[in-house]
């Protein structure tokens, strides 16, 4: 820890942006960002992309024509080089940065132009920078934001007048957006202090050191653990591989090859892509994981039984199991709320979950690990009647502490010291956090309180249903009950077949017998820009008959 320790201790009272400068600054280590036009990886030592912020911030200063900082920087693309110096870019010039998705597959490019510019337009974003195709539908939008390409603005533009302005204590640094899996979109905002101190708290509890650490992404950077990934890499200087989302969805096994490459000692990624490794774990041919002492699941809940699959087929090429490091965050806190220390592994709380009829279903919980420093959690009594765990006091997840955001833009400021409702249900266990569902989301059958993402998980397990392509609701109207919504690619002949066999294994697995299972196309599960299942969407299509039982 000698590279957080040398820069001292009280991270969020300096300025950030200047945090970030003297780290890369002084780093002799390298980016690498992988080009999927290419198909190769583009190297830059982060002391070159330190240059070529500082052109794109003196650019930006000029663009700006001398106004006050206190507009938001906008960015959108795959993270190439001049994309990540942009970042530093935005905070050199005194900016927040915004980190909006591109169209997904399927979308009217138009369409998705017109929304992103009037999302950028009303978080107070002046000047958008991007690269790829889908740039240039942005560009062609008529709108006040000025639009251009990240990797032409500012080359070979006179830095020697260049002033950062950088954020100091309550600045915006992300205006980061947090769709979720049940809200509506909001944004929030994320001071420069409450940023530093997550890095930081973030850096210590992994003992990330440039000198031994490799750090290897391909999570989005408008996702909080995909800018949070980047950030910690960018503030120790450690050598950073960092590729985009869409080079992972169009071969998942890119993954362990690159980290094979890069000898990487720290990765992250959610749980349906460890998910992917463990069920076709043996195209791990090959791949040398051994390197790896950090590997951070987060995001979304985490599957025990896959992440033990994945552990048992990654061991067999040199992955050590106490490098699983399943962890808890979410875009309010910056991102890290809980992560265990590293050598911890994945542990489980093996529980009885009790029904009002006596009955019980043995089932396991991930540890998610103690508190970073500066954040505090609790369970508070819930609003909405949850399953009862024998031995365990279920509520309402709480958090606040240093990492907070400062407010949803637009909404009331969150005040220092407040509790914070995460909406998510769980326990503690010797100070460690266990999540077990979110409130809202709460399926409730003949009397009976159930957590979704169990009776999901049953009917995952059936042979033609696709996994992470599964929603349980209770559908109120029309016909009550249990609905299972279940994409797959098995053919009209067999879907009979199909029900019968995920009403089995619900029935089986969860005690309870779904009124209907609803089978769709791959794909058309509702969810967010980060993957996550919109389970209250997805409830709506149910009891609004878009989806029938078929």
């Amino acid at each position: 820890m000698a590279q957080h320790d040398r820069r001292g201790g009280d991270s969020g009272r300096r300025d950030w942006a200047g945090l970030i400068d003297t780290a890369i600054s002084e780093s002799d280590a390298v980016l690498s960002a992988f080009d999927v036009s290419t198909e190769q990886w583009v190297q830059r030592p982060w002391r070159a992309i330190r240059e070529r912020a500082i052109e794109i911030a003196t650019w930006i200063d000029a663009t700006r024509g001398g106004r006050p900082a206190g507009a938001a920087v906008g960015l959108i693309g795959d993270p190439g080089p001049d994309l990540v110096a942009a970042v530093h870019a935005s905070w050199l010039s005194g900016s927040a940065v915004s980190i909006l998705p591109g169209p997904v597959r399927g979308a009217d490019d138009a369409r998705w132009a017109v929304g992103t510019a009037a999302r950028f337009a009303g978080i107070g974003v002046d000047i958008v920078l991007g690269s790829g195709p889908h740039l240039e539908a942005l560009i062609a939008v008529d709108c006040a934001l000025h639009i251009e390409h990240v990797d032409l603005v500012g080359v070979g533009i006179d830095t020697g007048a260049h002033r950062p302005v950088g954020l100091i204590g309550d600045a915006p640094a992300i205006l980061q957006g947090t769709a979720g899996s049940t809200g509506d979109p909001k944004t929030a905002v994320l001071t420069a202090d409450a940023v530093a101190k997550n890095t930081a708290a973030l850096v210590d509890r992994l003992r990330l050191d440039a000198a031994d650490d490799i750090g290897l992404s391909w999570l989005p950077l408008y996702h909080d653990m995909g800018l949070t990934f980047l950030v910690a890499g960018m503030y120790t200087g450690i050598p950073l591989w960092i590729a985009p989302n869409s080079a992972f969805a169009a071969s998942p096994f890119r993954w362990p090859q690159w980290l094979t490459d890069s000898s990487a000692t720290i990765t992250a990624a959610p749980n349906f892509a460890y998910d992917i490794v463990g069920r076709y774990g043996r195209l791990l041919a090959g791949a040398d994981l051994s390197r790896l002492r950090v590997a951070l699941s987060g995001g979304e809940p985490i599957d025990p039984d896959a992440f033990d699959r994945f552990l048992a087929h990654a061991s067999a090429v040199g992955f050590d199991p106490s490098a699983a490091t399943p962890a808890y965050g979410m875009a309010e806190s910056v991102c890290a709320v809980t992560v265990p220390a590293p050598a911890e592994g994945a542990r489980y709380d093996a529980v009885s979950v009790r029904g009002d009829d006596g009955t019980t279903i043995e089932r396991r919980y991930p540890l998610l690990g103690e508190p970073l420093e500066g954040m505090e959690i609790r369970v508070v009594a819930s609003d909405v009647e949850v399953p009862a765990i024998d031995g365990r006091d279920v509520g309402g997840v709480e958090i606040r502490g240093t990492s907070m955001m400062s407010g949803y833009l637009g909404h009331p400021p969150v005040q220092p010291g407040d509790w914070f409702p995460t909406g998510d249900l769980g326990y503690l266990v010797d100070g460690r956090l266990v999540i077990c569902g979110r409130a809202k989301e709460i399926v409730i059958v003949a009397g009976r309180n159930l957590f979704p993402v169990e009776i999901e998980r049953a009917a995952a397990g059936v042979d033609g249903v696709r996994r992470g392509g599964v929603v349980a609701v209770s559908r109120g109207s029309g016909r009550p009950g249990l609905v299972v919504v279940a994409e797959t690619r098995t053919s009209p002949a067999e879907l009979p077949r199909l029900r019968a066999a995920v009403m089995s294994a619900v029935a089986s697995d969860c005690g309870v017998v779904p009124t209907d299972v609803v089978f769709t196309a791959p794909g058309s599960v509702p969810r967010t820009t980060s993957g996550k299942l919109r389970r209250l969407a997805t409830r709506e299509l149910v009891e609004s008959g878009a989806w029938a039982w078929a």
